[in-house]
């Protein structure tokens, strides 16, 4: 039997580890492969590089993940890749960008625009869903604040609360401006840096509580919640 197929469009390399680990902790006993695939160069002149090939054998489940290395590339090359995606047998295409350094102000303004960007695909092929992480995909690791004491045992919500003044307990993350600097200031206090590199975001992303992450964090964080609907509505 062939297997389940769906396309995940993301804007960077931290969202690319994030997801794909993502995928995986939901999928769970569940057999799912995952190919990943980075784009290069300009608008006019991209060239697609295989990071990660997939060894697909009778996995039920088949991810197909781009890392477009740009917010302003996911709509774009989503489009581009739309027609092909729809005739080998993909079910959808899910996109996660950002809003930064935009302000919060016009979210509302940007996602009208991704939908009328999206309308006309949507009427000739596969769907396509596209999330905004609202400023950044860091809000979601500052939601997920019991990694931080993995990483240093100091950095309790206590410790934080006291040193910057961010209680990220009741902390609504989808509301900060710019979360990757609010990680920035939270690691200087332990005279690290949050810096986006792979090294750091592979770190963050291995000590992350994914039962908290999908068992409680849904209730409060609306964006997270509507990607990882996306995932479990393709796992089943």
């Amino acid at each position: 039997m062939a297997p389940k197929k769906i396309a995940c469009f993301v804007e960077g390399q931290t969202e690319q580890i994030f997801v794909e680990r993502l995928f995986r902790e939901i999928a769970g006993y569940k057999k799912i492969s995952i190919e990943t695939f980075k784009f290069q160069g300009g608008k006019d002149n991209r060239i697609i590089q295989s990071l990660k090939p997939s060894i697909v054998k009778d996995d039920p489940f088949f991810v197909l993940l781009y890392n477009c290395d740009c917010d302003s590339q996911v709509l774009s090359d989503i489009r581009k890749q739309h027609e092909s995606l729809t005739n080998s047998g993909y079910e959808k295409i899910i996109g996660l960008r950002d809003l930064y350094p935009q302000p919060l102000e016009k979210k509302q303004e940007i996602e009208k625009g991704i939908r009328g960007f999206l309308k006309p695909l949507q009427k000739i092929g596969i769907p396509i869903s596209v999330i905004l992480a609202v400023m950044e995909v860091e809000a979601w690791f500052l939601a997920e604040w019991n990694y931080l004491a993995k990483i240093d045992n100091r950095l309790t919500c206590d410790f934080i609360l006291q040193k910057c003044g961010l209680d990220l307990i009741i902390l609504d993350p989808e509301q900060r401006g710019h979360p990757s600097q609010d990680l920035d200031e939270i690691y200087r206090l332990v005279s690290r840096n949050y810096d986006k590199s792979e090294k750091i975001s592979q770190e963050i992303i291995n000590n992350l509580d994914y039962e908290f992450l999908y068992l409680h964090l849904v209730n409060s964080v609306k964006q997270l919640k509507k990607f990882i609907d996306e995932i479990d509505s393709f796992l089943v």
